[in-house]
């Protein structure tokens, strides 16, 4: 609201000089153009009148005063061209045009006459009209340099940037003070993306005027368009200073905070924006944005909502709407957002990829399969899409296909572990052990600390053959983690495999340290006590192990077969008995 009040006044100020020139010229209204007798005093009268009119704003009066002037003498260019700025300033154009070529037909070799006209015809946007009449007033007065200024802005206008900076150049040489042309220049500049250029003519205004808040404004964007963040931060903060209650300011603002890293400030300044103006849903999709980088994803999905409201054809909205959903695991909703991005673009390759992901973690793998078919028919390159596309085979149990698509997959992105790992496993599956091998070495050389990888590779060592070197592998990972329980398992089952039973024992032990509620825990540690025929305390953990929970089938059978070999028939047919009514239990 405040700039175009700044524009009426200038307006006003423009057509009071036209104006005044006209007054200037006023010894010609008592002569007549076509011979040079006296105008009648009654209608010098009425003229003196209507400029009275215009000076005290009324309006209305002095164009019926410079009308019957007019009618008077129809063939004086200077009651014509009173008239005209009068009825530009009244905001009727089209009769004022109609003036102002009435007196230039009457007298074509006044510049001014052209220059008023062609100001009027761009006001209109007949820019290319407009640009015509300021030619023809330079070609009539040449020697005056403030005429190539309404030129240069009108060829800005056009977008004829090159033929307007050299027009301002013209008044800047002889005016260097011209502070209209001069930022008309820094403006042609900044079309142009000449933003330094366009930058050292804002910042020689500055000098001059720096409470100018469009000015500090535009050289803020010129050092956001040089990729200098920083420096457009604070020219955007000085804007904001001379006036808060600009919303494009904040925003822009938090685009150079966000670009410098500094996303909270710049989450600030975009709902300051959004407080000014609620409408703008780009604004809204930004600070979606903002909260997710920051991991505020409850306001980035409020945000992402806000901006699917306002432009429900947001296509990137709607599609981070489902990215942010997905994140925080509401599959469902994350879903509904990915099916609206295709609804408004079926070719977006990256929600058929997410919906496919989501598709396959529901266990919908028929779908899955259709969403990664999707993406690779738009773009059969995808590596990451023929990769997922293994990985439904391989969850719908089809270990031919699932291979031949990881295969084809890491072949397209070579540089992912997890591929790797879940080829090696379904080969290992094929028993295909030299195809496993060469997947999981694969693995290993990109992530060679990898649990997963490691864990398959000491499973392969084991199948074929040579437990020792899984061995190995285990103990690698128990020393980087000394406290992964299923790492001391898996070491635990391969020392028994090797009939290393005392390192067994001393695994088993350690494992009930870490898990001492885990009744599963101390059947383990008794049944290695048990192979290393330490059947008393074996027992014990039996004991214990069924202490923790009494419907242990494994615990009550073993501590059985314990009674057993001792030949303690009673006790041995008591567990039988136990063992049997859990087993009993469980089965019905």
């Amino acid at each position: 609201m405040k700039r175009s009040r700044l524009a009426k006044k200038t307006l006003a100020k423009h057509l009071f000089i036209i104006f005044a020139a006209t007054l200037a010229s006023g010894t010609a209204l008592a002569k007549s153009d076509n011979g040079g007798d006296q105008m009648p005093k009654p209608v010098l009268e009425q003229y003196n009148q209507g400029v009275a009119f215009f000076k005290a704003g009324d309006l209305d009066k002095a164009l019926a005063a410079f009308k019957a002037v007019v009618l008077s003498v129809p063939s004086d260019p200077m009651a014509h061209l009173s008239l005209a700025a009068v009825l530009h300033q009244h905001g009727d154009i089209d009769d004022a045009i109609l003036e102002y070529r009435r007196a230039i037909a009457i007298r074509p070799y006044d510049a001014f006459a052209c220059e008023s006209l062609g100001d009027l015809l761009q006001t209109r946007g007949e820019t290319e009209d407009a640009i015509a009449e300021f030619r023809e007033a330079l070609r009539l007065r040449p020697d005056v340099p403030l005429l190539h200024l309404n030129l240069g802005i009108a060829l800005r206008v056009a977008g004829k940037r090159d033929e307007a900076i050299e027009e301002l150049k013209k008044v800047l040489a002889s005016y260097p003070d011209q502070l209209r042309a001069r930022s008309q220049l820094a403006a042609a500049y900044q079309d142009r993306g000449d933003f330094q250029a366009a930058k050292e003519e804002y910042q020689r205004i500055i000098a001059r005027e720096p409470g100018n808040f469009s000015i500090q404004y535009n050289l803020a964007n010129c050092l956001l368009g040089l990729k200098d963040y920083g420096g457009a931060s604070q020219a955007f903060i000085r804007a904001n200073e001379i006036d808060d209650r600009v919303p494009d300011s904040h925003a822009l603002l938090a685009t150079a905070l966000a670009a410098s890293g500094d996303s909270q400030r710049a989450i600030g300044e975009l709902n300051k924006a959004i407080t000014l103006k609620a409408d703008r849903s780009e604004w809204h999709a930004q600070l979606g944005d903002l909260y997710a980088k920051v991991k505020d994803y409850p306001n980035a999905i409020a945000s992402y909502r806000q901006a699917q409201t306002l432009n429900p054809k947001d296509l990137e909205s709607t599609y981070n709407l489902g990215y942010v959903l997905q994140l925080t695991g509401d599959l469902n909703a994350a879903e509904t957002a990915y099916s609206q991005t295709l609804n408004l673009n079926p070719n977006y390759t990256n929600a058929h990829y997410n919906l496919g992901i989501i598709k396959e973690k529901q266990g919908d793998l028929a779908r899955a399969e259709g969403e990664f078919r999707a993406v690779l028919a738009q773009n059969p390159n995808d590596g990451q899409a023929m990769i997922n596309l293994g990985r439904t085979y391989y969850l719908k149990g089809d270990l031919t296909q699932a291979a031949n698509c990881y295969r084809q997959g890491l072949s397209l992105d070579p540089n992912d572990p997890a591929a790797f790992l879940e080829l090696g496993n379904c080969l290992l599956k094929m028993k295909d052990l030299a195809g496993a091998r060469s997947a999981l070495e694969s693995a290993y050389a990109i992530a060679p600390f990898d649990k997963g990888v490691l864990l398959s590779l000491a499973d392969l060592d084991t199948g074929e053959g040579n437990p020792a070197q899984g061995e190995v592998l285990l103990k690698q990972l128990v020393a980087k983690n000394p406290n992964d329980v299923e790492v001391l398992n898996r070491l635990a089952e391969n020392l028994n495999q090797q009939n290393k039973l005392q390192e067994a024992v001393e695994a088993y032990q350690r494992i009930v340290q870490l898990s001492p509620s885990s009744a599963s825990a101390y059947n383990d540690l008794g049944m290695a006590l048990q192979r290393s025929n330490d059947l008393a305390a074996a027992s014990s953990q039996y004991r214990k192990a069924l202490e923790l929970n009494p419907k242990l089938f494994d615990a009550q059978l073993n501590l059985g077969n314990i009674y057993l070999g001792q030949r303690d028939f009673v006790n041995a047919s008591q567990a039988y008995r136990a063992a049997l009514a859990i087993n009993s239990a469980d089965a019905s």
